[in-house]
Formats: structure tokens, C-alpha cells, sequence
């Protein structure tokens, strides 16, 4: 009789535990995932937006301010972009097995922006992809960006304690052409800096890293924008109604972006101008443009592309040759004033 007692107790033991494995099994993915916490937005079946920050790098977005793009094909998960750390790649992937069921496979640097490309250290195993001046613009920039990206965070820096350059060993040639479910062209940001551009089909979704901002004025800092006005003007005439960008930084954009940013650089051109022609000081505030929103108004980058752009007017007159002394007395005394 006390056999029988011992057995089922034996089993009524067995039982809880098997329970409790069971409930330990499915509450533990919501676990397992190291920090820092990445969020994913679904935004069609196998693809999702891991939206970046607002703004520049600071310790409390540790330098996750760049969207990336997840997207399950078959038994493949590509990635394009893959954060400012390995410690950051290596939360993401953990929180896209969660809802993939598949780790990534693949991860695409779209151009050499450390906050959208150091991550792929992290990403062990995963092919690496990436046009070849891509490629070859961040074995060149990466070694010192991760110094000048490491002062930005601050007391984030940690997440930099391992940094490495994991240059992409999957080298694309060319000006467009197709990888996996992806569609992808080539375009310049500046002479020196070329950006891709990745199309996904099904989702009527196109990545813009380098050239489309959402969160408030394009970055121009590092760019040329006679090659940025090309590349929107390109963009503006390619995708079709209906169609969305997934900008650098801020929310899904229409597929009028591309002209918005033109109408920007059009109307901060012609306010340089019209500050240059009256004497003003480049030092002065960037005004409000026409027809411009006031999140770009008021961004901060709209004040930094104000000195940007009055400099480019500066290089195309000293540029000018000496036989064109048609410049007016008044653009002459202001550029000699910018240089005091």
C-alpha cells in the first residue's frame, strides 16, 4: 500500500514538473533576448521596420537612430542595415527569431553610416552584402568612425567594448540588379559616397538610406547636393502612386517624398542667395522657408544645412573662373566678409 502512495505521488511529481517545464518553455522567449530592447513593426506578412531614433546619436538611443528593414524569404532572413553595435545586432536578431522563427541570414549595408553598419559584427555566421564602393568607402571610414561614434554615446559607449569592422565579403557590381526577394540600384550622395536603394516588390516598399529624411530636415553634412539633387530627382520620377519610401530616419513617406526634398534644397538655395545678395552673415539663423513644414523648419540639421549649402556658394564662386568678373560688388564683400 505504501508502494502504491510512493508511486503516485511519484507521478503527481512528475506531472508538476512537466507542467512547470512546460510553462518555463513558453514564457522563456520572452526572456532570452538580450538588451537593449529593439522594437518591430509588422508591415506586411514576413517583413518587418525596426524603426531608428529621431535626431543624432546620445547615450539614451545608443545610437540606434537608422531604420532597418527585416524581410523572411523561405528559410533565408534578410536584414538591410544592422545598427550602430554588436550588442545591438545581436538584440535584434534574437528578437526576429522570435517572430520569424529564423535568425537572420543575411544583412545587406545599404551605405557607410556607422549607426546603420557596424552592427553587422554582431551577426555571426550571416553573409554580408553590400556594393563594392560601399564596401570599399567603409574599410577605408569604419576604423575611425567607431572612435567618433563611441565619444557620441557617452556612457552608452559599452555597447562598443568589442567593436570590430566586419567588412561585407558579398561584393555587388553595377548599377541596379536583383538579390534574393530584394530589387536594388545604385545612386551617389556625394562624389565620394554612393548609396543603394532596395526595393521590395511585395510590400510596394523601397529603402532611401543616405538620401530620404523623415524626422525633420535631410541631413546634407558629407553630401554634394548638386549629386543629392540628381538622386531625388531620379527618385521622384521612378516609383509608382501608391508606393512607399523607408526614409533614413522617421516614418514609412509617400511616394511624393523624393520632390518634397527637392523643393527644400530649392527654396534653402534661393534663401542663401537672398541672404548673400543683401550682406547678411552666414552666422545668422536659418530662416523659415516657404512651403516647407515646420518639423523641418525647426529641425536642427535645417540650421546645420544652412551653413552647408551657403558654403557651396562660396566653393562655386572662388571656383569661378578669373575671366568672369561679372559678380556683383555685393557677392564679392560678402564672401570676403565669410572669411574673417
Amino acid at each position: 500500500m505504501q508502494r502504491n502512495w510512493t508511486s503516485r505521488r511519484h507521478r503527481a511529481l512528475q506531472t508538476v514538473l512537466s507542467l512547470l517545464l512546460v510553462a518555463a518553455g513558453a514564457a522563456w522567449p520572452a526572456f532570452a533576448c538580450p538588451g537593449p530592447p529593439v522594437p518591430l513593426q509588422p508591415v506586411a506578412p514576413g517583413v518587418w521596420l525596426v524603426p531608428g531614433a529621431d535626431g543624432d546619436t546620445t547615450p539614451d538611443n545608443r545610437g540606434a537612430l537608422s531604420n532597418l528593414l527585416a524581410v523572411r524569404d523561405g528559410r533565408r532572413l534578410w536584414l538591410v542595415g544592422s545598427g550602430p553595435s554588436i550588442a545591438h545586432a545581436r538584440a535584434l536578431d534574437c528578437q526576429l527569431q522570435r517572430v520569424s522563427g529564423q535568425r537572420v541570414t543575411d544583412v545587406i549595408a545599404p551605405w557607410p553610416r556607422p549607426e546603420l553598419v557596424l552592427g553587422q559584427a554582431g551577426l555571426v555566421g550571416a553573409r554580408r552584402w553590400a556594393h563594392a564602393d560601399v564596401a570599399s568607402a567603409m574599410r577605408e571610414r569604419c576604423p575611425r568612425c567607431i572612435e567618433r561614434l563611441r565619444l557620441r554615446l557617452g556612457t552608452a559607449a559599452s555597447d562598443l567594448a568589442e567593436a570590430v569592422v566586419a567588412l561585407p565579403d558579398h561584393l555587388l557590381q553595377g548599377d541596379r540588379g536583383a538579390l534574393g526577394p530584394l530589387r536594388w540600384q545604385r545612386l551617389q550622395r556625394s562624389g565620394t559616397t554612393a548609396v543603394t536603394l532596395w526595393s521590395l516588390p511585395r510590400a510596394r516598399l523601397t529603402t532611401a538610406h543616405g538620401l530620404l529624411w523623415a524626422d525633420g530636415a535631410p541631413d546634407l553634412r558629407d553630401a554634394d547636393t548638386v549629386h543629392l539633387e540628381r538622386a531625388w530627382q531620379r527618385l521622384a520620377a521612378s516609383v509608382p502612386d501608391g508606393a512607399h519610401w523607408l526614409p533614413e530616419q522617421g516614418p514609412l513617406q509617400p511616394a511624393t517624398a523624393p520632390a518634397e526634398h527637392l523643393h527644400y534644397l530649392q527654396a534653402l538655395r534661393a534663401a542663401v542667395d537672398a541672404a548673400q545678395a543683401r550682406g547678411a552673415p552666414e552666422s545668422d539663423p536659418a530662416p523659415a522657408l516657404p512651403g516647407v513644414s515646420d518639423v523641418v523648419n525647426r529641425s536642427l540639421r535645417h540650421q546645420l544645412n544652412w551653413q552647408h549649402v551657403w558654403r557651396e556658394a562660396e566653393a562655386r564662386w572662388m571656383a569661378a573662373p578669373a575671366a568672369s568678373e561679372t559678380g556683383t560688388e555685393t557677392q564679392r564683400g560678402v564672401f570676403q566678409r565669410s572669411l574673417r
